[in-house]
């Protein structure tokens, strides 16, 4: 069972009941199952996000949505997600950049693993702003967290996996300083990342 289909709905179980969220579960499962056998052809690097993520995101939703819960509140259920799972994670993330004394180093690994994992070949569209200093910065003007969720009907969704970002990067450590103000799930032109340190 996916991570995300399986938390979620042990989310919405605090609100809808067990019962309920064992029935969404189930055709979150079948649906998810579906998209992934519909969309075989994905490439591995955008398989790395489409079957982990995506279309995980996807199949919940649409199971939420049939089992008579409001979207917004459902688009709710998949924040509260990744909100979670960050709170979980970054309490680790900032005790190994503290022990380790890698805050100065952590732009520059931003931004050479973020280009690994969020590759062109996954459909990642990228521009590069000039730098100043110790920073990181990038624009994402094609993403294919957007694009699958619009072409599944449901673009409202992506805002889910930008606030997942903003939990954990922006929490890292107190001189690192997470400064994206805009992405395209909600709304804007671009992805403005940027990562930088400050002494």
């Amino acid at each position: 069972m996916n991570r995300l289909i399986k938390s979620t709905c042990t989310i919405a179980a605090e609100d809808i009941g067990r019962e309920r969220a064992d029935r969404v579960k189930a055709k979150a499962k079948k649906r998810y199952e579906e998209l992934c056998v519909e969309n075989a052809s994905d490439s591995k690097a955008l398989r790395a996000h489409t079957f982990k993520r995506i279309y995980p995101g996807i199949a919940v939703y649409e199971a939420l949505k049939a089992e008579g819960v409001d979207p917004e509140k459902a688009v709710w259920y998949i924040r509260e997600y990744f909100q979670r799972f960050s709170a979980k994670m970054v309490p680790h993330l900032q005790r190994t950049i503290r022990v380790l004394g890698l805050a100065r180093k952590i732009p520059g690994l931003f931004m050479k693993i973020s280009l690994r994992i969020f590759g062109m070949d996954a459909g990642f569209v990228y521009e590069f702003p000039e730098t100043q200093g110790n920073e990181a910065r990038f624009n994402i003007v094609r993403c294919p967290y957007f694009e699958t969720c619009k072409r599944s009907g449901c673009p409202e969704i992506t805002r889910c996996f930008c606030d997942g970002d903003d939990a954990g990067y922006g929490n890292m450590h107190p001189k690192l300083i997470w400064g994206r103000t805009k992405t395209i799930g909600r709304g804007g032109d671009c992805c403005d990342f940027l990562l930088k340190y400050e002494a």
